[in-house]
């Protein structure tokens, strides 16, 4: 069973992250295996457990929390089009093919929750919306076998503004 993690962001771009082990662990500690060095995501946030039937979100106690749909969750078994949001990012869950298409503005309009939400945030609606597929804006998913995802966050016209690693 092939899964995947696709990140999408509130400007329509999308990067799909292989998840080639049966458990991965995400936070912005070095040692992790998808790696998000914000101080919204705590060391060790979460860990991802994928077996041949199915996907398991478990907290790691996080002080911000991890969430499905706009849930808050200490574990949950996922579905193909879960919207995940740990800290100010927003992934859908892709298990096969499934779902075919992700529409990444949506999706991360649907699954981004705010600090300022609160539990209103959990009436959100529950799945990735499938829609016309995003021209030329996808960025393809990296061949690399590697078992670490780092992000970026800096925008190339960024580059000269130093910002500080956390």
């Amino acid at each position: 069973m092939s899964v995947s993690l696709v990140m999408v962001t509130a400007d329509g771009k999308q990067k799909e992250i292989p998840l080639n082990r049966q458990v991965q662990v995400i936070g912005r500690q070095t040692d992790c295996q998808i790696r998000i060095p914000t101080s919204a995501v705590s060391r060790h946030h979460c860990e991802l457990t994928v077996n041949e039937s199915r996907v398991l979100l478990r907290d790691l106690g996080s002080s911000n929390g991890s969430y499905v749909n706009r849930k808050r969750i200490s574990q949950q078994e996922l579905a193909p089009g879960d919207l995940i949001c740990i800290g100010e990012l927003v992934f859908v869950l892709k298990v096969g093919d499934r779902p075919s298409i992700i529409d990444p503005e949506d999706a991360y309009e649907d699954g981004v929750v705010q600090a300022a939400a609160g539990p209103q945030a959990a009436s959100a609606p529950a799945k990735a919306k499938a829609a016309a597929p995003a021209k030329g804006r996808a960025e393809a998913a990296s061949s690399d076998d590697s078992s670490v995802t780092d992000f970026d966050f800096l925008d190339e016209d960024d580059i000269d503004k130093k910002q500080p690693k956390l």
